[in-house]
């Protein structure tokens, strides 16, 4: 039997969450690491990190048998005056998409100064009033049909920690909110861990509507003394909470079964989030993550 999807990587991998941050590495330096990890694929990232020019982008990917796994959104979408730039980004970002036929467009809401100091702790974190809340799902349904309508990409949800759409009745109200024909969700295993959901069971509930995989994992210690810390997001990706794929506490042969049962088809995108300063080494954790998944028949060229 051969894996059903194909294993990827994304540029957060390396610390990238921002296009324009002065300590991302090069570009360059992604797609070769990224290669030499083993992986047939790598996400967009943010729009403006990888050359937008189609041609040079799909030159540079071919080069070193690579191919783009999908793009995504990481912006307050709580936040009505940062809309029409997140448009113009939706914009770009699909027009990439479309050309490098890659029809698949991840939307997150980013990390805010509000809600990133509770990551992982659902009983303290502060939610949206419930105008606020129809705003946000009325602005991901706007980005979702731009995507659909003019350019064939579908959006798939992504629920993250420190953000608006975090914890599992957050998740579950959005996906209820949301046109199932114009909106699929995008299950992270790390983020759910993170957030106190369990993943797989989440992979069974939702099978019908998940396009795109994110697979991640996070550290049982450092997640449990940044809860009881009450360290925020980023702070908590400088401590290590996010780990190689085989070390956390996400079973990924039970992931592998649950996607195996809903018969998934999408792509799955490795996924390990670093502080760009820190010690980390972003091609070890990759090269380490993929083996591993080889090992438990998640990978498509070693599955048997």
């Amino acid at each position: 039997m051969t894996a059903a999807y194909q294993l990827a990587n994304a540029p957060c991998s390396w610390g990238i969450d921002f296009a324009d941050r002065p300590e991302n590495p090069a570009w360059t330096k992604v797609l070769d690491e990224a290669a030499s990890a083993g992986f047939s694929a790598i996400d967009l990232g943010p729009v403006g990190f990888f050359p937008t020019d189609p041609s040079q982008l799909k030159n540079e990917l071919s080069k070193r048998n690579l191919r783009l796994s999908a793009g995504g959104l990481f912006d307050p979408l709580t936040d009505a005056r940062a809309f029409d730039g997140i448009v113009d980004k939706t914009r770009r970002t699909c027009s990439i998409l479309k050309d490098l036929d890659a029809p698949r467009l991840v939307i997150i809401d980013c990390v805010s100064d509000e809600r990133g100091k509770y990551a992982g702790r659902p009983s303290d974190a502060p939610r949206l009033s419930s105008e606020d809340w129809k705003a946000m799902i009325g602005r991901i349904v706007e980005l979702a049909k731009i995507a659909k309508n003019e350019y064939g990409v579908k959006s798939y949800l992504h629920a993250h920690a420190g953000c608006y759409i975090e914890y599992e009745d957050e998740l579950d109200r959005a996906m209820s909110d949301l046109p199932e024909d114009l909106v699929g969700l995008c299950v992270d295993t790390g983020h759910s861990a993170y957030a106190g959901i369990d993943p797989i069971a989440l992979i069974r509930r939702y099978g019908s509507r998940i396009g795109h995989m994110h697979l991640k994992n996070i550290d049982r210690d450092v997640h449990a003394a940044c809860v009881a810390d009450k360290t925020g997001f980023f702070d908590a990706i400088a401590r290590g909470i996010f780990c190689p794929l085989g070390k956390g506490v996400v079973d990924f042969v039970e992931v592998r079964d649950a996607l195996d049962a809903i018969g998934y088809r999408g792509m799955a995108v490795v996924e390990q989030d670093v502080d760009p300063t820190g010690d980390a080494s972003p091609l070890s954790n990759a090269r380490e993550s993929h083996d591993y998944l080889a090992s438990i028949g998640m990978s498509s060229s070693d599955r048997g």
